[in-house]
C-alpha cells in the first residue's frame, strides 16, 4: 500500500460529466473521479520517463508502457481528506449512515437496517429485505455527510459513528465561479456571446487530498498536474500516523455469518445496481454471491443515485463512453451460506474485478480505481 498526500498549488479545475460552454454553466465534482488521480500520477511517471510523446503518437503503446513505468498491480484503492485544523481523515458517509436535520440547528446521526418485506407488499425492489431508516419523525437528511477514519471502523465493527466523528464537506473546500468565453475551434479566436461560467473547487487551508494506492513504483515527490487546465499540485508520501490510520481498514475477517460490502470507489457494474458475481437463482429467486467455495445470499442494498462518467479520449481525440455509475458508500448486506468469509479477502485487494464476466473487465478503468469495496461485519 502506497498512501500519497496532494496539495494543490492553485484551485482544481474538477469537471463533472455535463457538456458546457457559451451560456451553459460548467458544475464541479468533487470529490473527483479515480481517472483523475489515477490519470495524473501515470502522466507523471510517464513524463519522468520522456515517454508523454511516444505515448501521445502511438496510443496503442500505452498498455505496454504503464505496466513499465507503474508496474502491473498499479490501482487507486481511495481517496480521503486530511484537514490539518483538527487532525483526521475524512471519507464520505457511507449510504447506511444518514444524519438528519431537526427543525433548528439539532441534528441526530442514524443507521439503516434491513427488515423482511411484509407479505403481500407489492414492489419493484427484487430483494428480500428492505433497507428501513427507523425513526419516529420525518426529518430531512443532510447531504455531503462525511465520517472520519475512526466513525468508519465503528460503522464496518457494527458500531454506530459518534456525531463527532461527523461533518460536512462545506469543511474542506469551497466553490469558485469563473468566468470564460468559448473559442472557435478552427480560427482560434472567440465567439462573440459565447460567454460561460464553470466552479473551481479551492481547498481550505490545511486540507489535503490523501489518496491510497496498490503498487510501489509510484512517484513520491514533486509536481503533477492534477484535473482540468493542468492545475499544479504537490504530491508527496503520507506522515506515517496518516499511513497507520488507514492500515486495513475494511477488511474483512474470517467466520463472519454475515457482512456488508460498501463501495470504497465509484462501481461500473455491468448489470446496472447489482455488483459482478451476484446472479439471480431461478430455483428459489435469491441472488447470491459465489466465489471459489463461498456463497453468500444477498439479502438487501442501499444504492445511492447512480451517476454517469464519460471523459476526453486526449490519445484518441475522441469521447469516452458514457457509462452509468454507481456512487461510493453504496451498501450490500449478505448472508453466508457456505464457506469462509476470509476469501473475501481477494476482493479486499483487487476489487470486484475477478468477478466480472469473461470479456468485461475494461484494463484503463480496472488500473484508474473503479470497483474498490470495503466490507464491515452485518450483525
Amino acid at each position: 500500500m502506497t498512501v500519497l498526500s496532494l496539495t494543490p498549488l492553485d484551485v482544481l479545475m474538477l469537471r463533472g460529466n455535463r457538456l458546457f460552454g457559451g451560456g451553459v454553466h460548467g458544475g464541479a465534482l468533487m470529490p473527483p473521479w479515480p481517472s483523475v488521480i489515477s490519470g495524473a500520477l501515470i502522466s507523471r511517471a510517464l513524463a519522468d520517463r520522456n515517454w508523454i510523446g511516444r505515448v501521445t503518437a502511438k496510443p496503442q503503446e500505452a498498455e505496454e508502457l504503464i505496466p513499465q513505468a507503474l508496474g502491473d498491480n498499479f490501482t487507486l484503492r481511495s481517496l480521503w481528506v486530511w484537514s490539518g485544523r483538527d487532525q483526521r481523515l475524512w471519507f464520505p458517509a457511507p449510504a447506511d449512515v444518514v444524519l438528519l436535520k431537526g427543525s433548528t440547528s439539532e441534528a441526530s446521526l442514524q443507521c439503516i437496517s434491513p427488515r423482511k418485506v411484509p407479505e403481500g407488499l407489492l414492489c419493484s425492489y427484487p430483494l428480500e429485505q428492505l433497507p428501513v431508516l427507523d425513526v419516529k419523525e420525518r426529518r430531512k437528511a443532510a447531504e455531503s455527510v462525511w465520517l472520519d477514519v475512526e466513525g468508519w471502523r465503528r460503522h464496518l465493527k457494527g458500531q454506530p459513528p459518534e456525531p463527532s466523528q461527523v461533518t460536512s464537506s462545506a469543511q474542506f473546500w469551497s466553490l469558485n465561479p469563473r468566468l470564460g468565453i468559448a473559442l472557435d475551434a478552427e480560427t482560434r479566436t472567440v465567439k462573440t456571446g459565447a460567454i460561460y461560467t464553470t466552479d473551481a473547487v479551492s481547498l481550505k487551508a490545511d486540507v489535503h487530498l490523501i489518496a491510497v494506492f496498490s503498487g510501489e513504483n509510484i512517484p513520491r515527490e514533486g509536481l503533477l498536474r492534477l484535473g482540468g487546465d493542468g492545475r499544479a499540485a504537490e504530491v508527496r508520501s503520507a506522515d506515517e500516523h496518516i499511513v497507520m490510520a488507514l492500515k486495513d481498514i475494511g477488511r474483512p475477517e474470517a467466520h463472519w455469518k454475515a457482512f456488508r460490502m460498501i463501495l470504497a470507489t465509484p462501481g461500473l457494474f455491468p448489470s446496472g445496481w447489482l455488483p459482478p458475481g451476484v446472479e439471480k437463482d431461478e430455483k428459489d429467486g435469491q441472488f447470491r454471491l459465489r466465489l471459489h467455495d463461498f456463497s453468500a445470499t444477498l439479502k438487501a442494498a442501499a444504492v445511492s443515485r447512480y451517476e454517469t462518467v464519460s471523459g476526453w479520449d486526449l490519445a484518441h481525440q475522441r469521447p469516452k463512453p458514457a457509462q452509468k455509475v454507481i456512487p461510493v458508500g453504496s451498501c450490500y448486506w449478505f448472508q453466508v451460506e457456505e464457506g469462509n468469509s476470509d476469501v473475501l479477502q481477494q476482493l479486499y485487494e483487487k476489487g470486484l474485478w475477478p468477478l466480472m464476466p469473461d470479456g468485461r473487465v475494461d484494463v484503463r478503468r480496472k488500473r484508474e480505481g473503479w470497483n474498490q469495496v470495503w466490507f464491515g461485519v452485518w450483525n
